[in-house]
């Protein structure tokens, strides 16, 4: 659930403190690195390969198992999805499927293409589907049980049809096959690997696995059996993990890798302004929050985490961490995006002296508690401006840092921490984001209990077969997290990419989570 960013140091207001400051310095010098001498010159392109620096080291490469969002970029490569999405719309489109239709209100069928197969060579047919879905519903290390709550049972019809039976109407399944629940793993992979397929994952993707090098290089090859014969453009792909951006972007200038993920927002600028590298920037749906363990001190009484939101200054935060090119949040949507609900924004309001008040009201003026987050030199800045803010209230955090994926460990699964201090990534439905996070048995929600009337706003927000009909559950949903706060929502996330100057065909997405099938070194 990371992402890695460094702002580009504008002016933030008056509210901005000298720690605060500080850490825009410490960005402001990591951007003044990338022009001074000492990078290595350009390497021989490999035309036929495709190198990628990514700030994140997976959790893990089997997709029911993983705990971070940052494991898409990972799994997409060897692992194709039931349905797929448009990158700029996210409506759905065949993928391993060719065609579904609801034949009723509780019946989804699904037609796969003919002749799949999976990397080992073992059909991808409709069992072999329901081996996947079954695990994905009901395998006790599954952490995407929420995903596909909705389905009772899953049935096959001849060697490609599928059919799931719903316990109750929705509609947001085509778009939740795009995810996790509809990457398809080999059953006898599974079967041999005792259950799981953690370091040895074996899909039906557009390329085949090599070799996981821990904190160092994913490595894949094209899978020539792929039912797209387009795709892939290139036969190697090579995921280099960098965890600082600013080393994955000078590896880029120098010719070591084609493309860096997740750049920080302030370096668009410069790196636009040098010309060496072509940069896309787009909005995403990528959300920094800060999760809450609601279920215990300080952090189950109300008013404390109505202050905690209270005590945010969203726009300074954008500012000051994402160069204002993010979108401050007060729900889990942007404005822009469809289910927004302007009422659920404005319960969270910036309001310091009602914080504060609270705080009071609540018997507790100063207020303590303890946090994790991230190690890099984005996320610490992201952390610094929040406790400035909080501390201004009466609210003081004792942080640690770690990895993504020991940080998310930490918090969620042997909840060693009262707050976590992360994001959430981008889901292709609208109903997905909210049932991770405040679903009563989904580990990522952060109390792991039922918030009053959630539960039935969250199936409500699935039923509707119209946009308009989804768009009022899911207002209800915006509004009854933002009234029990149960979270703190803090800015969209900009997508900014840089790459060299012979990469061509690469498309960003709404989700910002990137796809290379397409792409081709010129």
């Amino acid at each position: 659930m990371s992402d890695q960013r460094i702002p580009d140091g504008r002016a933030a207001g008056p509210e901005l403190n000298r720690r605060g400051l500080l850490g825009l310095g410490a960005a402001t010098a990591a951007t003044l690195a990338f022009h001074l001498p000492g990078a290595r010159p350009a390497a021989a392109q490999q035309a036929d390969a495709l190198r990628v620096s990514i700030n994140v080291n997976p959790s893990t490469l089997d997709p029911v198992t993983g705990r971070s969002g940052g494991d898409h970029q990972f799994l997409f490569p060897v692992y194709d999805t039931l349905v797929q999405w448009e990158s700029a719309t996210l409506e759905p489109k065949p993928g391993l499927a060719s065609s579904w239709e609801y034949r009723d209100e509780l019946t989804l069928a699904l037609q796969l293409r003919p002749g799949l197969k999976f990397h080992d060579g073992t059909p991808l047919d409709a069992e072999a589907v329901k081996f996947n879905l079954d695990r994905s519903r009901s395998d006790e290390k599954s952490n995407i049980k929420v995903d596909l709550a909705s389905v009772a049972s899953v049935e096959t019809s001849g060697p490609t049809t599928i059919i799931l039976k719903l316990k109750s109407p929705d509609r947001s399944l085509p778009l939740v096959l795009t995810d996790r629940a509809g990457m398809m793993v080999s059953p006898k992979a599974i079967q041999a690997g005792g259950g799981a397929v953690d370091r040895n994952p074996v899909g039906a993707g557009p390329w085949k696995f090599v070799k996981w090098e821990n904190n160092a290089l994913v490595a894949y090859e094209r899978n020539p059996d792929y039912w797209n014969r387009e795709q892939p453009k290139v036969a190697r792909l090579n995921l280099r993990v960098i965890t600082e951006v600013a080393t994955g972007v000078r590896s880029v200038i120098a010719g070591e890798n084609d493309m860096v993920l997740n750049v920080p927002p302030m370096q668009r600028v410069v790196l636009q302004k040098g010309g060496k590298l072509e940069v896309s920037s787009e909005p995403s749906l990528y959300l920094h929050m800060v999760y809450m363990d609601f279920s215990r001190p300080p952090f189950n009484e109300l008013r404390v985490r109505q202050a905690m939101n209270l005590a945010v200054n969203r726009e300074l935060f954008n500012k000051a961490t994402l160069a204002g090119l993010g979108e401050p949040a007060s729900t889990c949507y942007p404005q822009k995006y469809w289910p927004f609900d302007r009422a659920a924004a404005d319960l969270l309001a910036y309001d310091p002296d009602k914080a504060r008040f609270l705080l009071k009201q609540a018997g507790s003026p100063q207020v303590e508690f303890t946090a994790i987050g991230y190690a890099d030199q984005a996320a610490v800045q992201r952390q610094e401006v929040l406790m400035e803010m909080w501390r201004k209230v009466g609210i003081n955090a004792k942080l640690r840092a770690a990895t993504v994926a020991e940080a998310s460990n930490a918090f969620f699964f042997q909840r060693a921490v009262d707050s976590f201090i992360a994001a959430i990534t981008s889901r292709p439905d609208p109903s997905m984001v909210p049932y991770t996070i405040f679903g009563k048995t989904s580990p990522y929600n952060g109390g792991r209990q039922e918030i009053p009337g959630m539960e039935a706003a969250l199936a409500a927000s699935r039923v509707g077969a119209t946009r308009e009909a989804r768009q009022t559950a899911l207002a209800k949903v915006q509004r009854i997290a933002a009234e029990h706060a149960v979270y703190v929502p803090l800015a969209f996330d900009p997508n900014v990419v840089a790459m060299n100057k012979k990469v061509q065909g690469f498309t960003p997405n709404l989700l910002g989570r990137p796809r290379f099938e397409n792409v081709s070194i010129g």
